[in-house]
């Protein structure tokens, strides 16, 4: 773990469409997390600035202001923050995310974002991530190393990382030894949750090519059975992908707070928290979904790579453990 420091700075500016509010406006409209009393009382004690100065509530902003707010006292959950380095030259960087973290901010945690951790281990505040993974599942990522980079290559994305296979770990029996699944997803206005994805026949065209690995029956901690363990090959990138299909074909992900049990326990964390009971409930205390295999051509590569990490939690390693006849070579793959 990352210890989080007691006093953490925010910085923003102010944007155009907010130029000729009042100082105590523009923060409301942009951070709902305070009441207007409470930014009212943060303002007056000097705990946000505008361009460095003390300000009062009334002051009228312009674009492009700085604002600043200082957090005292201030506190996260804690997330794992142990990655593995694959590779990296001057441009790239192929690292190993655990599962747990997010890569970028989230309401609650701003420090030990992903981003921020391996920015801090290699001291270069440019690194940026080429693509994302959710919080709950870990596996492969590619850094560019500076803002040029960056720039130069985040549109060309597909041309470099070519292909990308995911295990998982799902609920019941696979359907079959290979499956290509088709469905077209997208977001329902009418869902109760919004970001969640659904297939639809005027969805956004996807496709995911499936391998089953293996079926049990026994049990392995607290995953019930029967279960598989698959192997996905995303053939598109639309937002949870992998997690979806998997549910509309009957096989959520154990441990998928969002896509098994009709999202009960995803809302349930969102209102309450989870319990230990719920996590037995769930399978898993993180969804059981790791990127563990990617083929990459970097622009003055020849040929292309694949890369491979086996840095699973130890929950999805004792199911992984199952399989003695599976083959993690990165040198060898279909």
């Amino acid at each position: 773990m990352s210890e989080v420091p007691k006093t953490l700075f925010f910085e923003s500016t102010v944007y155009s469409e907010h130029r000729g509010l009042s100082f105590l406006e523009e923060l409301c409209k942009r951070f709902t997390y305070h009441s207007a009393e409470e930014w009212k009382a943060k303002i007056e004690s000097g705990c946000v600035t505008l361009n460095g100065n003390q300000a009062k509530a009334h002051d009228v902003v312009q674009t492009k202001d700085k604002v600043v707010y200082r957090v005292e006292n201030y506190t996260e959950p804690p997330v794992p923050t142990d990655f593995e380095t694959l590779f990296e030259d001057d441009e790239f960087l192929i690292v190993a995310k655990p599962a747990g973290i997010p890569v970028h901010h989230t309401g609650h945690i701003f420090y030990n974002t992903f981003t921020g951790v391996v920015r801090r281990a290699f001291d270069n505040d440019e690194l940026s991530p080429m693509h994302r993974l959710d919080r709950d599942t870990g596996g492969i990522m590619l850094f560019a190393k500076t803002r040029d980079t960056a720039a130069r290559f985040e549109r060309n994305l597909d041309c470099i990382l070519l292909r990308k296979k995911y295990l998982a770990v799902v609920r019941g029996n696979f359907l079959t030894e290979e499956f290509l699944c088709e469905q077209p997803l997208r977001e329902d206005p009418s869902s109760e949750i919004r970001l969640k994805m659904y297939p639809f026949a005027d969805g956004k065209p996807c496709k995911t090519k499936f391998r089953k690995l293996g079926h049990f029956e026994t049990p392995v901690a607290n995953v019930p059975v029967p279960f598989s363990v698959v192997e996905a090959e995303l053939l598109s990138g639309r937002k949870h992908q992998i997690r979806a299909h998997l549910s509309s074909l009957g096989f959520p992900v154990v441990g998928d707070k969002l896509y098994s049990f009709d999202g009960f326990y995803y809302k349930k964390l969102i209102k309450e928290g989870l319990s230990n009971a719920d996590f037995v409930a769930l399978g898993a205390r993180t969804q059981m979904l790791y990127a563990y295999k990617a083929f990459i051509r970097l622009p003055y590569w020849s040929e292309g790579r694949w890369f491979s990490s086996l840095k699973f939690t130890p929950e999805m390693n004792d199911v992984i453990a199952l399989l003695p006849q599976l083959q993690f070579s990165c040198e060898a793959s279909d």
